[in-house]
Order: structure tokens, then sequence, then C-alpha cells
């Protein structure tokens, strides 16, 4: 694999600073790029490509594709999947939606859009219909209809290879919105992990989402400022395929070394689901908690099964290790139904007695998600989290047992714009809420916006986050952790491959709501094409990481051989991604990408 030389040139300026490079007739002259490769696995190739099975992302078809992969009730989440934008050639047809008001992909030139998935008793909302030959696609849209007739409708779907830019608005820059969800939201990669580790041939690839992958291994870039966010952009060619590879991370400051008290409030589940090793792990959640807390630390806690009982009302730590603390965690015992929602409405009726103005106030949620009494439907749980976001009252979701209901875990969290994590483990209990407290329960940015503006000729190919859209409104805010980074990883392609420039622009805007005031902030990276290299070997590990999760999601439906082969080649790309041993990360995925190889060969 070939390696950039060079580092990437980031400028950044207030948004009221315009920068402009061009030449005397104001038109920036053309200069080809001179990009290192990007590493190859995760650069795809062949002539299809399906949706990524991750339940948002709404391309699909891609190279000479016909229709959209199908990402929701077949292959991915089972609920709000979105179905994969159509191949870019006449009649390619948009995947279907998931199964629980997903929406359709949106159609290829001149194809259908994609059907929506079923929503309770109606029906999802279709994607939009593809526009003529000569028009692009419009994108999946709430009320459907016809694609645009101008080619004006969101570039969510590629081109065809060697296709004309007919359709395409090469006046107008490309804007998109994107998210990562929260950084912390990582449980993906520790339930994959503890299936292989027991034996899995394969995982369920609804429980596989790429962008918790990217959240949960560390990165080397440099702190923000503190109180500032940085932008580092990098960029690569895949050679195969004419596309580029484009990493955007979003970095934080460094937690500050001594920290203010804080109320962290515990929903702690005792339900009979709960018996044997998802009680034990929540005792080590606990005693990891209260071997991390301060003197002045406000700690509430409520049990709950079929009932809730408070046991701690406004407690002040006296500091680690505090002797109430531990007390609880030797006490609870698993019995009774499962009455998720109600137990979650105690925890934050207490949260909200005791909470902090200015201070950081956490609920932590800790179920195995087996909700069997009161309200069980995951969105209406959800949305009690979402209020409580509101008021600065953050969530983190702390998945156990085997059994877990990683679904509704998940969607609670994400509609409250918390981390949910997942402990197969005491090592892993104290990893989460000991090595990486700062980056688990506080908060360093809130609603962080990420604004990506791109030369009119490029489309998105894939994209390896939570959500993209050119509509701001469609993408929801997300918060930052201290110690932490967004990590946003896209494959761009050309609707001609002649066209991208080293003079080219490239701007990403980020905004912010300080965590402590809520006083609205921004930072700018603005550069040219030109001005984007690899690697410091963070693209190269990002890459690395995806394709181990990628790798995973394709095991379904393929013959034991190909499984293997495809297993193989993720663990190749995994090995030369660290070439001297010495990434902890890439040696545990390599370990497990191992073990998956070695569960083929003594699968049935």
């Amino acid at each position: 694999m070939a390696q950039f030389q060079r580092t990437a040139l980031a400028l950044i300026v207030p948004a009221s600073l315009s920068i402009a490079c061009s030449s005397s007739s104001g038109t920036p002259p053309h200069e080809p790029l001179q990009l290192g490769e990007a590493p190859a696995a995760i650069c795809g190739g062949g002539a299809t490509r399906e949706g990524d099975g991750s339940g948002r992302d709404p391309v699909g078809g891609a190279v000479g594709a016909s229709s959209g992969g199908f990402v929701g009730s077949d292959s991915g989440e089972p609920s709000s999947g979105w179905g994969g934008g159509g191949g870019a050639v006449p009649d390619g047809s948009g995947g279907t939606g998931g199964n629980e008001c997903g929406e359709g992909g949106a159609g290829g030139a001149g194809g259908a859009g994609g059907s929506g998935g079923g929503c309770g008793s109606e029906s999802g909302s279709s994607g939009s219909a593809g526009g003529g030959a000569a028009a692009g696609g419009g994108g999946a849209t709430t009320g459907g209809g016809a694609g645009s007739s101008n080619g004006a409708g969101p570039r969510l779907a590629p081109q065809a290879s060697g296709a004309s830019c007919a359709g395409v608005d090469l006046a107008t820059p490309l804007t998109l919105y994107l998210s990562s969800d929260d950084s912390n939201s990582m449980a993906s990669p520790v339930i994959v992990r503890r299936q292989i580790a027991r034996g899995a041939a394969q995982v369920d690839p609804y429980v596989i989402r790429t962008h918790e992958f990217l959240n949960y291994y560390r990165y080397s870039f440099a702190p923000a400022e503190p109180g500032e966010l940085s932008i580092v952009s990098q960029l690569g060619s895949c050679v195969l395929t004419g596309d580029l590879a484009l990493q955007i991370a979003v970095q934080s400051s460094r937690a500050p070394a001594a920290r203010k008290p804080m109320t962290i409030t515990l929903v702690l589940d005792t339900s009979g689901s709960m018996a044997g090793e998802p009680i034990e792990l929540e005792r080590a959640a606990i005693r990891a908690i209260a071997s991390t807390l301060i003197e002045g630390d406000v700690v509430n806690a409520v049990t709950w099964n079929t009932g809730q009982s408070p046991v701690l009302d406004g407690h002040v730590a006296s500091g680690p290790d505090d002797p109430v603390l531990l007390e609880l965690a030797s006490a609870i015992a698993a019995d009774g139904g499962t009455d998720l929602n109600s137990g979650l409405l105690a925890g934050y009726a207490l949260a909200s007695e005791h909470r902090t103005e200015g201070g950081i106030n956490r609920v932590v949620l800790i179920s195995d998600g087996q909700a069997n009494v009161g309200v069980t439907e995951e969105g209406l749980i959800g949305a009690n989290a979402e209020d409580a976001d509101g008021e600065g009252i953050y969530l983190v979701g702390v998945g156990v047992g085997e059994g877990v209901n990683d679904t509704l875990m998940d969607v609670v969290t994400d509609a409250g714009r918390g981390a949910y994590v997942y402990l197969d483990s005491a090592d892993e209990a104290r990893r989460v809420f000991v090595d990486r407290f700062a980056e688990t329960l506080l908060v360093a940015a809130r609603d962080v916006r990420i604004e990506l503006t791109l030369p009119p000729y490029f489309g998105i190919q894939k994209f390896y986050g939570e959500e993209y859209s050119p509509d701001p409104t469609k993408v929801r805010t997300q918060h930052l952790a201290p110690n932490d980074s967004m990590m946003l990883y896209q494959i761009l392609h050309p609707c001609d491959p002649s066209l991208p420039s080293a003079n080219d622009p490239y701007r990403v805007r980020v905004t912010w709501r300080d965590a402590a005031t809520g006083a609205a902030r921004e930072a700018v990276q603005q550069t040219t094409l030109g001005g984007l290299g690899i690697d410091d070997g963070n693209l190269t590990k990002a890459a690395a990481i995806i394709a181990y999760a990628e790798a995973l999601k394709q095991l379904p439906g393929l013959d034991p051989a190909a499984r293997t082969t495809t297993l193989a080649a993720a663990l190749e790309a995994v090995t030369a991604a660290n070439p001297a041993g010495a990434d902890a990360d890439l040696v545990e995925i390599a370990a497990t990408l191992q073990k998956m190889i070695d569960n083929q060969a003594s699968s049935p």
C-alpha cells in the first residue's frame, strides 16, 4: 500500500473570514490531484454493492447496480431502516425500507423509488422516484413523489462508472450534514466480540453498527485547545474504482485534571431476567463507578422490576469507593418482571430533583433491556430519554447479559442522544467507567452539527457513519465527550473522474453548544482538496476497523468457503495496518478475526 509523505493542511478560521484561491480569470486552475493510495479494504470494487445493513445507510446500489440494498427487515436493523439508493443505471430501483417506518431509497436515473417499510398498521413513506435519464434522482423523502426533474435532488446515490455528469448542477457545491451518533455509543463491537469468543460462526447483521466500531477504538489525533473542537480531514485515492476515501475527525479537548462534582442517577434493573451473569455485571459496573467518585458527587439510585424503589435519594459521596455504593452493589438481587419504562421515569424524576445547574447530570441505565411489563414499545420509552436530554440530563445505557435486547437499548439511548455501552466482563466495566470515565460520563460539547461542503461533481458512494442528508433537519445533532473524537468515514464518487482538482475548495463547518454555558460555538476547516493528505496512521487504522465490521456483515448468505475468504481478507487488512504489532486495538481485532475463522472450521 502506498503511503503519503505529506501532512494534511487544515486552516481553522472564523466563518466570517473568506478564503479564495483563484487564477487571474477568477477560476482556480485545474491541477490533477496527487494523492496516496487509500486502504483497498474500504474502497470496494466489483459491479454492485448493497446497503450496509446499519439501518440508516441511504446508499445501497452502487456502480452498475440495478437496485439498492435491502436495509431493514431483511438484513439490517429492524427499525428505522432506510432503503438503499438505486443504482445509477436506467430503471435502477430503490431498496426497501426497514419494517418500522423505514423510508424507501431513492431511485436511480429513471427508476422507481423503493417501497417504504411497515409502520405498525400504516405503511412507511415510499422513496422518491428517480429523475429521467438526464436528471439526477431525488432523495428519499417523507412524502415520496417524483424525483427532481432538473437533477437538483440530493445526490445520495452515485452515478455509474464512466457516466457523464448529466443532471448534476456543476455550479452548486454539494453540502451535506453528517452524524456518527453519540461519540461513546460503542456497544456493538463488544457484543460482536463476545459472540465470536463463544464460538459463533456468524453474527446477526443488525447488531453490527460500523460507526460504533469507529467510536470504540482509539486514535492519535492531537487534542483541541480547552473549550474548542478541532477538525482533521484526510483524503486518499481508491485506485481500482477512481473513488476517494475521506475521513473527518472532530476532536475534543482533554478532560480537566480535576473535575467538578456531578450528579449521577443509577437506574438498576433487578428483574428476574437479570439473574446470574447480568446482575454480576451490574454489580461490577456500580463498583467501577464508585471507584471514580469524588467528595461532593451526588448519587441517586432506583431499583426496578415490576415496581420501582428509590434506594438512594440525594446521597452525597464521601469520595472513591463510597461504602454506601459498595453496599448497594452487594445488596441488589434479581426477581420479578421488567417495567423498564417506569424504572427510567423514576430515575429521571430523581435526576431532575437533584439536577446541578451548569454541571454534569447523568442517568445510567443498567439493564438487559428485556421490557415485558407496562410500556414496552421502544419508541415510547425513548421519548422520555429525549425529553430529559433537553434539560441537560444525559443518558448512558449499559447493556448486560447474553440475552440483551440490543434494539431497545440502542433506540432508547439514540432517542436521548446518549451513549450505549455493553459489558461482557468486569474488566470491560473498569475499561468503560474507570479508564474511560471522562469519555463515558462527561460532555465537552452539546448538539454538535457537522456540515461538509464538497465540489459539485461529488456524490457519496458509501457512508460509514449513522446518518447523513442534504437536509439538516433529518440529521440529529450529537454530543461529544472530552478525550474523544467523532469519526466520519465516507467514499466519494466523482461523476467524471477527470474533474477533481487539487485547487478545488473543501470545507467542514462544525457548530456546537458549550456543555456548561450553552453558548453557541463554531469551528471551520477551509482548504483545498490538494491540502488534504494521508497517512498519519489514523485513516489506515479506521479503514482496518471498517474492514473488520463490514466483513462480519457479509457473512450471512455466503457459503463456508466464501465466509473464510472474506474474513481472511479483513484479517490481512488489519495486519497490514499494524506492521509493528504495537497497536493494541488492532491486535485485539486480528485475534477476534482469527477466532472467527477458526469458528468457521468447527461450524457444521
